[in-house]
Formats: C-alpha cells, structure tokens, sequence
C-alpha cells in the first residue's frame, strides 16, 4: 500500500480536523468524505482533498442531535444511514440538507443496537455486544464466562426484519463479589489470546466467525445459512514468550511501574488458551469480498489479511501500515482510521489496485 492520498484530522490548529472517536466514514460518488465524529456528536463531510465543507448534528437527543452517531450506510442520492446506539434511533442526513428524518429503533431488536452495516435491501444489522440479563434462574460466579451474543437486522423504520439468531459470544473472565446488603458488584475481562465473535456485512451477506476455527459463516438477508468458508489452516499454539509479551506489553501501556506486580497477577488469575484465535477480524468490501485479517503474535505489528471472494475462494494476501482500523472497502480505496502515539485520530484514504483477473473494472 502506498502513502495516504488523502488524511483528515490534526492534532493542533483548528477543531475543526481534530478527530474524536469516530464511529464510520463513507466516500460519497462525487468524492466527498462523510465522518462520524462521535465525541462531538456530529456528521463532518470533507471535500475530495480532506477541506472541510460543513456539520451537521451536534450532541444532544433532539431531532438531528446525536449522543453516539455511527455512519453505517449511503442511500441514492449520498443521503447517509447515521444509527445511534445509545439513543436507538436511526436517522437520515443529506450531506448538504443536514437532517431529513429518524425513526426509534423497535424493542424487537433486543437490548443491543451496535451498528454492522448494511444490505443491499437497505436492512441495516445490528447486534454483537455484551450484555448481562439479571435472571431469577442465572447465578452468577467468578472465572471463564462465554456469552451468546445475538444479531439482527431491522429495516431504515427501526423494525425488525431478520433475526440471525444467537451465536457463540466473547471469552471473558469473569470477577463477581458480593457486597452489603446483598448486592453483587461485577467485572468482564477479555481473555489473553481468547476468541471474540467477528462479523461484518456484504451487499448481499452477513457473515459471523467464533475464531474457535478457520472458518465463515456466510447468511443471506433472510437470515439463511448460504455457505461455510473454510482455508486450511493449522492451529498456531500459544507460547510461555507469548504470555509474557502480552503482559510485558499491557504494563508498558499503564504507564506505571507501579502497577506491573497488579497487572502479571491478574493474568495469572486468568485461563490462557491453549492455542491462538484462527483470525483477528473479517471485512467485506463493496463486491462481497472478504478481508480476513491474520491473528498477530505480541510484537507484530503489520497486519496482514487473506483476501477471498464472493465464493469463498482464496484469491490473495495484502499488508497494511500498522496502527489501522478499516472503515471502508471501496472499488479503489480504503478509508481506514489511524491513531499516533498519542491516540490523536486521522482519517486516511490508500489507494487499492485490485488484479485484473478479479474482473471489476
């Protein structure tokens, strides 16, 4: 991948380029970029070169406000499908009109609105937190916890359209002490190395991995099981260096020597897996391929994915500059987000030459 030909974002000058939890950028036809900025409520759309051309929305929960904006979608003529988790609502923005219209998203869908994307029908898929229903029956306990997580899709007027169903959750470990009065108080920790529930969303597809294997679950927008994607692919086991890496690794994060003896002792509290997850993540890009980003050992830090087509087929490998988060897959880019050592957010576009035996053009 060559250098960016397009970033956004500063980390002194005018607010208006500083970037704070941005939650989606899409390229609009013409070549506009359209940002979520979340941590200030508002959708900022930028010209072909990165200038800055207007807001819209600010934080809030009246009509056009947003407490945390996702851009998840382009309808025809550039309107974008913002979805608001926290307020669960879905809202529509013209990128010169502002604000056209939101709608409540339904109870149906659960207690979960996490925008994945959207279909080519204009569902829109939803799901894949971490939530703890209080129950009579549940007993809460210390130690390995893996939750089932639940997805579904709703249509642009918030209800649902398609429930996926429930599937294997992320592994957590798990601190539960009682305190007076007969309350509980809780804690969820992210497994070292354990498997996390992937998913992203095609035109045509969603798609669901556990990690536990290589391998893709692919449903179409009827929440059908089409196909299962699998590369054949030995497990890689998990080293003592490993383990100390990872911690050596989290202690170098805290910043505070002091917290090093806290920090190995809670990962000695914890199960360690025996072997790593089977991937890291999946992307789907605008033709319904999938982006599948290799799982890295402690210290890698190049990310490199297995590129394969809408069939399943392995077709290609692809290395990106470290530090980044995809956004969007395009025809011949991708929006990826970057953040510096000191967590300041860019908005970058890479160019993307695809082989001419893919047949797109």
């Amino acid at each position: 991948m060559p250098e960016p030909v397009l970033s956004i974002g500063t980390f002194q000058g005018d607010s208006i380029y500083q970037l704070f939890q941005v939650q989606g950028a899409k390229r609009l036809q013409d070549g506009r970029i359209a940002v979520a900025n979340s941590g200030s409520g508002e959708i900022r759309v930028f010209d072909g070169d990165g200038q800055y051309l207007m807001s819209h929305g600010r934080k809030g929960e009246g009509p056009g406000e947003f407490e945390r904006p996702a851009l998840v979608g382009i309808l025809g003529g550039d309107t974008l499908v913002v979805v608001d988790n926290q307020l669960r609502r879905i809202s529509l923005i013209h990128p010169e009109e502002g604000f056209l219209e939101s709608t409540r998203i339904s109870d149906d869908l659960g207690g979960g609105s996490f925008p994945r994307g959207m279909l080519a029908d204009r569902t829109l898929v939803m799901g894949g937190g971490f939530y703890f229903r209080s129950e009579g029956t549940v007993q809460l306990s210390s130690g390995f916890s893996r939750r089932e997580t639940n997805y579904q899709s709703s249509g642009l007027d918030g209800e649902l359209v398609t429930d996926f169903g429930g599937f294997p959750g992320s592994e957590f470990f798990m601190q539960v002490q009682s305190q007076s009065g007969g309350a509980i108080s809780m804690s969820a920790r992210l497994i070292p190395f354990g498997k996390h529930a992937m998913q992203t969303v095609g035109p045509h597809q969603f798609y669901y991995a556990s990690g536990d294997l290589w391998e893709i679950q692919s449903y179409d927008t009827a929440g059908g099981l089409r196909r299962l994607i699998r590369l054949a692919r030995d497990p890689v086991p998990i080293r003592s260096e490993d383990l100390e890496a990872q911690i050596q690794e989290e202690i170098a994060d805290a910043g505070d020597p002091s917290e090093a003896s806290e920090i190995r002792s809670g990962f000695e509290e914890m199960p360690v897996p025996d072997f790593m997850p089977a991937f890291a993540g999946l992307h789907a890009d605008v033709h319904g391929y999938l982006w599948v980003e290799r799982y890295r050992r402690p210290g890698d830090d190049t990310p490199v994915f297995d590129i394969l087509d809408p069939d399943g087929a392995l077709v290609g490998r692809i290395s990106l500059p470290s530090g980044l988060e995809i956004l969007e897959i395009g025809d011949d880019y991708v929006l990826v987000l970057f953040r510096d050592e000191l967590e300041v957010e860019y908005v970058r576009m890479l160019t993307l030459q695809r082989p001419a035996d893919e047949g797109m053009g």
